[in-house]
């Protein structure tokens, strides 16, 4: 008992009170009953501050909503099989730099699938970033003027999921797509990064400056080692639209 109570004030931290324990134990003025309750008490904090580090790479990632794979009704959306993306969100392919694509139709719940991907990664305390395309651009380009690139680079690098949300709602020039590029090959079998697109790949290069080569660069750095899911359903925001219309007809 008194080893558990001491790794707990270890991992809270509790430099004074692991020292004056071990003296109370030494001198045999604590008894085993005194341990168990103070375990006891420990442990309470020491639940909390497992559920707050948990939380915190979740509060810190950027996501615009918070969205649950038990939320996404995969009856809707027959063209997503549910056990593979499961069987993704709870395995550790992030340890791996295997990337995620969704394309799809807006309203499909492409989006919902990624934070809920990201999520299920940020509660094992991993580094998650959600970001727009288009934000993200913005940014790239902005350092690009500013001599800060590299850094920027770097920043966007550090993550082990980078969710990259709405490729394609906006097209970039081709110096845009050549610094959207250069983060694509820096995580490139090193980091994961999670896209979300409207426009099929053969689109790609109106989204990417209309540049064929640096498209094809991208796509197959995107694309080597991924997990790509093609939803072809209707729209979640007219889902009950859809309802309505059918009660209707009958």
């Amino acid at each position: 008992m008194i080893n558990d109570v001491l790794d707990q004030l270890v991992y809270l931290k509790l430099k004074s009170a692991y020292t004056y324990l071990k003296e109370l134990h030494i001198n045999d003025q604590i008894t085993n009953n005194d341990l168990k309750g103070i375990y006891k008490i420990l442990n309470q904090e020491v639940i909390a501050k497992e559920e707050n580090n948990k939380l915190y790479n979740v509060k810190v990632a950027g996501f615009p909503f918070l969205r649950k794979l038990d939320e996404y009704d995969f009856g809707f959306q027959p063209t997503v099989n549910e056990e593979r993306v499961r069987s993704i969100a709870e395995s550790n392919f992030y340890d791996e730099a295997i990337n995620i694509v969704f394309i799809g139709n807006p309203g499909v719940g492409k989006t919902h699938l990624a934070i809920s991907i990201a999520y299920e990664v940020a509660i094992r305390r991993n580094s998650v970033y959600f970001i727009k395309f288009n934000k993200l651009i913005t940014i790239l380009k902005n350092a690009y003027q500013e001599g800060t690139f590299d850094k920027r680079v770097r920043h966007f690098f550090k993550y082990k999921v980078l969710v990259i949300d709405e490729v394609g709602f906006n097209e970039i020039s081709p110096l845009e797509a050549k610094l959207f590029f250069q983060l694509i090959d820096l995580r490139y079998t090193k980091k994961s990064t999670v896209f979300t697109s409207n426009m099929t790949f053969d689109k790609w290069p109106q989204i990417l400056g209309n540049d064929e080569m640096i498209t094809k660069a991208i796509l197959d750095r995107i694309l080597h080692h991924s997990y790509l899911f093609n939803i072809s359903g209707p729209s979640y925001r007219i889902k009950d639209k859809l309802k309505l219309t059918k009660t209707e007809e009958s």
